[in-house]
């Protein structure tokens, strides 16, 4: 010990003695306290600074382990393909719909997004922004290929030949009444997609939604949406939502629960509007044409119905939500 040391000690030995000690340049004042008091709070007080770096650390350790884990979803989502459903209007003037799904991580289809789309130029940048890069089958549902000027296409004379029991829509489908839906058709032709269901890469196929509602639904007619008063097309709503849950949650390809497809099944119907009904109709059809676009790239078209040819005119629908073999 330093004789600094012993002198500050003696003092503080004869402050607790009670005398007298004369003051000096380096004595400290009588009343001055023991430093190991002031070393223990200091102490004391790092503890809780300690742990609440600890506590940070490990949170920015979870940061970073859920950035990683984005990364590599987003990685993941550029090499799954996409499947698109798009329920187009026949007149630009009137609103259409879309879907979004793509292969789950169980091999179901799983709806990412629906939503309302009201231009040409929103339908095609709709389409543009999503149809990923890898791979992408786009099913529409509306006339693509149209080339006769007056009457009907022969694909949509077989439609009724096959599903006339059935009660779906009759449909006069020519260059007058079907204009718009073709226009679309070729301008999604020179984006690149391929109208070939046996193409590889993208393609867009013609679809119909009754008809593919009478084979993966099952029953005597289709659920006619967008038809009738709003308190009628509530409850068609309300029973395509029902339907579609329960027939193709076990379908195969199986639809996955995920948030996008409750916020359909969901939706509040008593306090919907006509609009609002509209709306909801169009996305849910966009998400049954999503399931067949599914449909084909999962099962392959040999899986699926072909109804007319690639020069006239065809609709192409799936055939049986059942797996192959049962």
């Amino acid at each position: 010990m330093t004789d600094d040391s012993a002198t500050a000690q003696d003092a503080l030995e004869s402050a607790d003695s009670g005398d007298s000690v004369p003051a000096g340049p380096d004595a400290p004042p009588a009343d001055t306290s023991p430093e190991a008091p002031e070393a223990e709070g200091e102490a004391v007080a790092a503890e809780p600074a300690a742990a609440e770096g600890a506590e940070s650390a490990e949170a920015s350790a979870e940061e970073d382990a859920a950035n990683e884990a984005r990364r590599r979803r987003r990685r993941r989502r550029r090499h799954v393909p996409r499947y698109l459903g798009l329920d187009l209007a026949w007149a630009p003037r009137k609103s259409s719909g879309g879907a979004v799904m793509e292969l789950g991580e169980d091999g179901g289809a799983k709806l990412v997004s629906s939503t309302a789309l009201r231009t040409h130029e929103d339908i095609l940048g709709w389409i543009a922004r999503n149809r990923g890069r890898a791979g992408c089958i786009l099913a529409v549902n509306a006339p693509l290929i149209v080339e006769n000027t007056s009457g009907r296409r022969p694909c949509d004379d077989m439609l009724q030949d096959h599903f006339g029991d059935y009660n779906v829509d009759e449909y006069q489908v020519n260059t007058v009444n079907a204009s718009h839906p073709r226009t679309i058709g070729r301008a999604l032709m020179r984006m690149g997609f391929d109208p070939n269901p046996m193409a590889e890469g993208d393609r867009v196929v013609e679809t119909y939604n009754q008809a593919a509602q009478v084979l993966l639904f099952g029953g005597e007619r289709p659920v006619r949406l967008k038809s009738g008063p709003v308190g009628a097309r509530k409850d068609a709503v309300a029973r395509f939502r029902e339907l579609l849950w329960e027939r193709l949650g076990d379908a195969m390809p199986h639809l996955d629960e995920t948030p996008a497809l409750d916020a359909l099944l969901e939706a509040d119907l008593p306090s919907s509007n006509g609009s609002r009904v509209g709306e909801l109709e169009e996305r849910l059809e966009a998400t049954l044409c999503a399931f067949t676009a599914a449909y084909l790239g999962m099962r392959g078209p040999e899986s699926c119905a072909f109804l007319g040819d690639l020069s006239t005119g065809y609709v192409l629908l799936p055939t049986t939500p059942q797996p192959p073999g049962e």
